[in-house]
């Protein structure tokens, strides 16, 4: 690992686009910058717990640009100046109950008992254990944790950890049986708390992880689960939250300045082929907003998965990539040739159009277009 470490530090980061666009991540596993959930962890904010939703929202809402503010000020302050200065201000337990961090968390565990962390909005009560469209209860149940290598250069080794469930139904889905296809029954009482999800981050940490990697199946389902372990965890390393984004509007006001960096897909570039292949309704209105939110409210530094998929470069991938140059400020994409036939377009023959691999030429076509838009891909695919 030492000497995989060594060529990436002297290769990877001499890119331009990664040096401009990745600063804070960097910077954080560098130990120069502090990882936005501790800054949350130590921005005062005075709540009452038992306020409905929609008051904790417009109490979150008051106080994100202040954060936002309070984090371009902080980030690059030594942690033990920043926590002396803000405990000379507040009691520590007073803050421990009362701050940004808690807020969220309070706010997701509210919003469980009618759950809309998804553009599904199935409003299961899985606070009682109920299970919602993702196929998941109210517990996190976790396939493995471990040091990836596989993943985009800037981000290895990447301390993965893949959650069970999903928020969509990929008809190609090539982790299906962690996705779909498992039997909650085996894991009901036995699922992971926020201490075991905190200490797989200090466990992974020490295993030299850059990152903690929230991945899946998804790990949307898991958000009170995750932001409880925020609110306990100590490492120094960025968050990262790999994603299909199809989150609602207000699971990403809650989340989208937390994470420190994304891995964001974006397969489809209309409702339509989202509907069929993913069975995910107003997929690319979801999607759409969810991106700008990344770049208006969070810290805008996002390295986009595209999944070229055959017979969809027309339709989907290089309409996704004129709509990244014209609306986003700062990409860097993934263009990934991975696909190939599974799952249910396996299974069934629904699915012809994509029943095959992508082929040299429609990879040729759409990294062409790419480099005729002046997009970043090459250092990270």
């Amino acid at each position: 690992m030492r000497a995989f470490l060594g060529r990436d530090i002297l290769t990877v980061w001499q890119q331009v686009e990664l040096k401009d666009r990745l600063v804070h991540y960097r910077e954080i596993f560098q130990s120069k910058r502090i990882p936005r959930y501790k800054l949350a962890r130590l921005f005062f904010v005075p709540f009452d717990a038992y306020k409905d939703k929609d008051e904790l929202l417009k109490k979150h809402e008051h106080h994100h640009l202040k954060f936002k503010k309070w984090v371009e000020e902080n980030q690059t302050v030594p942690l033990e100046e920043l926590e002396k200065k803000v405990y000379s201000q507040y009691k520590e337990e007073e803050l421990e109950k009362n701050n940004y961090l808690k807020l969220k968390s309070v706010l997701l565990n509210n919003i469980l008992s009618a759950c809309e962390y998804c553009e599904n909005e199935c409003k299961t009560n899985r606070s009682e254990g109920k299970v919602g469209k993702c196929g998941v209860n109210d517990e996190a149940h976790i396939s493995s944790a471990f040091i990836h290598m596989g993943e985009e250069s800037p981000i290895v080794p990447s301390g993965t950890i893949f959650f069970y469930g999903c928020t969509m139904e990929c008809q190609f889905c090539q982790n299906w049986d962690i996705s779909h296809e498992f039997n909650l029954e085996r894991f009901k009482g036995r699922g992971t708390s926020a201490v075991q999800l905190a200490n797989m981050f200090y466990s992974l940490v020490k295993q030299n992880a850059r990152n903690i990697n929230f991945v899946g199946g998804e790990p949307t389902p898991n958000l009170h689960i995750i932001f409880e372990s925020l609110l306990i965890a100590q490492v120094n390393v960025p968050m990262l939250w790999n994603s299909n984004m199809y989150l609602t509007e207000t699971s990403m006001k809650i989340i989208s300045d937390i994470f420190d960096i994304w891995l964001p897909d974006m397969k489809y570039s209309n409702n339509e082929c989202g509907n069929k292949y993913s069975k995910a309704p107003k997929y690319w209105d979801a999607l759409k907003r969810n991106m700008k939110m990344i770049e208006e409210r969070g810290s805008g530094e996002y390295i986009i998965r595209h999944l070229v998929m055959p017979n969809h470069t027309k339709c989907c991938s290089i309409p996704i990539l004129d709509w990244v140059n014209e609306h986003l400020k700062t990409p860097l994409i993934n263009i990934m040739a991975q696909y190939h036939p599974d799952y249910k377009v396996l299974q069934t023959n629904r699915f012809p159009e994509i029943s095959r691999r992508v082929s040299t030429n429609e990879m040729h076509e759409v990294k062409s277009y790419a480099d005729k838009l002046g997009i970043y891909w090459k250092s990270v695919s």
